[in-house]
């Protein structure tokens, strides 16, 4: 019988590449399991939060219908997009809050003109929808969003034009994730930053007419908030979700139902 030594030598080249490739593979799996379960959650809701960045970054206020509700402002975070909550928007008119608005801020811009922008788009809506200067919104802020509305809130006027804040996944006491980095909006995110120190002088959080209600969405899932305890503001309604991711907060029609109910009270 004729011997092939090139048949035999691909065959051992192959059963080594199948041997390698079955190695590589549990060794992918057991990579993949050893993750954490609330990581994989983050990266998994990222493509759906790529969506949410296609709608226009900013769009000129305009009256809408009455829905027997006070006007509710959305306000984004670090890095966010005012069509970050197309969702919630959704959610909301489909149970009868349409009149509902996000603000979109220039990246460049500072955490203190923000609070400024913020402060104008709350008077802005109130203006165009007709009602008195003395009314009130609600405010609905994810992430940083809930920084810039706390130092909106800082002016008396504009504490007494807001009813309600809710916020979702803020770190209020800054989060120690913000040592990864250097910009100066993650620098302000940083727990011994002067806006932070600024923050801590309005707790314990007061009661309504000084402040409006404040009510804050927290998890231990949320990865960018370390410990997720910075969330919890003493003196403030603060309700755990449990497994939510800090897009949770965005993409979850149990948020949405959840800020609902907390501003019809």
């Amino acid at each position: 019988m004729v011997k092939h030594p090139e048949k035999t030598v691909l065959q051992r080249v192959g059963a080594g590449l199948g041997v390698a490739g079955r190695r590589a593979g549990t060794a992918a799996l057991d990579a993949w399991n050893a993750l954490d379960p609330a990581l994989l959650r983050h990266a998994a809701q990222l493509p759906l939060m790529g969506l949410t960045l296609l709608g226009p970054s900013h769009r000129p206020l305009s009256p809408l219908p009455d829905d027997g509700y006070r006007p509710i402002l959305f306000v984004h975070g670090l890095g966010g997009h005012r069509s970050n909550f197309a969702p919630l928007r959704l959610w909301f008119r489909l149970h009868g809050r349409g009149r509902t608005y996000s603000v979109g801020f220039r990246p460049e811009l500072a955490l203190d003109a923000m609070a400024e922008q913020l402060r104008g788009a709350i008077t802005e809506v109130l203006a165009a929808n007709g009602l008195a200067a003395d009314s009130q919104v609600d405010l609905v802020a994810h992430s940083m969003g809930g920084i810039i509305a706390r130092l909106a809130l800082e002016n008396p006027q504009t504490a007494g034009q807001v009813a309600h804040l809710v916020t979702l996944g803020t770190p209020h006491a800054g989060t120690q994730a913000a040592r990864f980095a250097r910009t100066p909006h993650i620098r302000d995110l940083r727990p011994d930053s002067a806006i932070m120190a600024r923050l801590a002088a309005q707790l314990p959080w007061p009661e309504p007419p000084t402040m409006p209600r404040l009510t804050s969405l927290w998890s231990h899932s949320d990865l960018l908030l370390l410990p997720a305890a910075t969330a919890i503001v003493a003196g403030a309604e603060n309700v755990e979700m449990p497994a939510f991711t800090h897009y949770s907060y965005l993409l979850d029609p149990v948020s949405a139902r959840r800020v609902f109910t907390s501003l019809r009270r």
